[in-house]
């Protein structure tokens, strides 16, 4: 059995082998000698610093931890509020 390409590619097969042959021209002519694009440059490594650093996730100790003190916080900043708007009240 056999089975032509248009390439010019014939394949043969016969029980469990195999051949293929290329009959054609190969390449056109080229008057310029062929050089493939060089790759780019390698790129810089990316700079790390503490904002990209990795570190450990906190605890849920200290999320919770952290969500009490910012509370209090906000509550702190509440009653100032409230304090100032009683001083300017009384002018």
């Amino acid at each position: 059995m056999s089975h032509f390409n248009k390439n010019g590619i014939q394949c043969f097969l016969n029980c469990r082998k195999f051949e293929n042959i290329y009959i054609g021209n190969g390449h056109k002519y080229s008057a310029e000698n062929f050089s493939p694009i060089p790759p780019a440059p390698i790129q810089e490594e990316f700079p790390s610093g503490p904002e990209i650093t990795e570190v450990e996730d906190p605890t849920p100790e200290e999320e919770a931890a952290l969500r009490a003190a910012q509370q209090e916080e906000a509550e702190a900043a509440e009653e100032m509020e409230e304090e100032e708007d009683g001083d300017e009240d009384e002018d």
